[in-house]
């Protein structure tokens, strides 16, 4: 697809015209705020420059920010009041409530999700996907790669998903590793959001499975989109602090398998790949060291009844080599869990390694 193929009015300049009204929308755009001052104008300049034949509406929910972010976001409103739908809380309601809020507030067929701190690179995302969509009515998740960069350094550039995450796109597969960047992802819209459950984390993940349960998943190869990693992102800790991570964050983890439990019950393959992924999580917790890492054990197995069942019945199972088997997926699954890092000090010493070998060559 190019921009010729795209009606001329769509080409006047970034988005719709600043004079155009309102239509009912094909796609709707869903972006979550916090204090994201630094990086919100970027986010939202990718979502006007989207050259599509079709409406779009951009509906951005700021959770109370302290910060300019209000602000910017009112300003774009302002500029594109035929775009912008957005909700500017003056309290702060977390992160599931206006997710939650946001998605109900929704009136696409289509829904797309980027947060306020990542940000589109093609201005035909939205046109790609929804083309694509349009054309396989069975398909119910549509996603691309993403470009990850590091705030603090930390790794150079690398892509969501590595390739061997790429091999397999079955709810199976992404039972067992979420291999689906948030900003990528495009959906149909389903008629309800407000069920979602209540303390989950990540959001994304369960609604990725939401959706592809009821059709297919597939990637275009098209790298659209970037994914930061900075200091105030959820999964920071998971690798700058990891026992901080699990000790906050996990009992968030294992909620979200619970509710994927409900998504896939009666299904016992896919509920064994849930009690072995569970297995793993609570693992990870019950290493945490002191009466706060007890406590979040304690707290995940109270409240999680079902998927802490599905975990033992899982260690049950195994033979010495099965639990040795599964001890190299927990460490596996901690590996995939950082891939782009990993991979993007691969490619950097890769780098250093050429630099030298081409050093020494001249010097010889």
């Amino acid at each position: 697809m190019s921009l010729e193929s795209l009606p001329r009015w769509r080409k006047a300049g970034p988005g719709l015209p600043e004079s155009a009204p309102r239509a009912t929308p094909k796609v709707s755009v869903v972006s979550i705020t916090y204090n994201h001052q630094a990086y919100i104008r970027e986010s939202l300049d990718g979502f006007v420059s989207q050259m599509t034949d079709f409406p779009v509406e951009i509906i951005v929910a700021d959770d109370a920010s302290t910060d300019a972010t209000p602000a910017i976001i009112q300003e774009y409103s302002d500029r594109y009041p035929h775009l912008f739908r957005p909700i500017l809380r003056p309290k702060n309601v977390g992160v599931h409530a206006n997710l939650t809020d946001a998605l109900s507030a929704a009136q696409g067929d289509y829904l797309a999700l980027c947060e306020g701190d990542d940000f589109w690179i093609d201005p035909l995302k939205l046109s790609k996907q929804i083309a694509f969509l349009d054309q396989h009515p069975q398909t119910t998740v549509c996603f691309h790669p993403v470009r990850v960069t590091w705030d603090d350094g930390r790794a150079q550039d690398s892509e969501f998903p590595p390739n061997f995450l790429r091999r397999d796109l079955s709810v199976e597969a992404l039972i067992a590793r979420n291999f689906i960047q948030t900003n990528s992802v495009v959906y149909r819209r389903q008629p309800c959001y407000d069920d979602i459950p209540a303390g989950i984390m990540p959001v994304d993940w369960y609604l990725h499975l939401r959706h592809a349960v009821s059709g297919d998943i597939a990637m275009l190869t098209d790298t659209m989109a970037v994914y930061r990693r900075h200091e105030q992102g959820i999964w920071h800790s998971s690798y700058a602090d990891p026992p901080k991570f699990w000790r906050e964050l996990g009992p968030g983890l294992v909620a979200t398998l619970d509710a994927m439990l409900s998504l896939v019950a009666g299904n016992s393959v896919r509920e064994e790949i849930i009690g072995e992924a569970a297995y793993c999580a609570l693992t990870e917790i019950a290493k945490v060291p002191g009466a706060e890492g007890r406590g979040a054990l304690a707290e995940c197995l109270a409240r999680h009844p079902g998927v802490a069942s599905l975990a033992l019945r899982h260690r049950w199972r195994q033979t010495p080599w099965r639990r040795l088997k599964s001890r190299l997926s927990a460490e596996v699954w901690g590996w995939r869990a950082h891939a782009d890092l990993y991979a993007g000090r691969v490619k950097h010493e890769a780098r250093r390694a050429r630099q030298c070998l081409t050093a020494h060559s001249l010097s010889s």
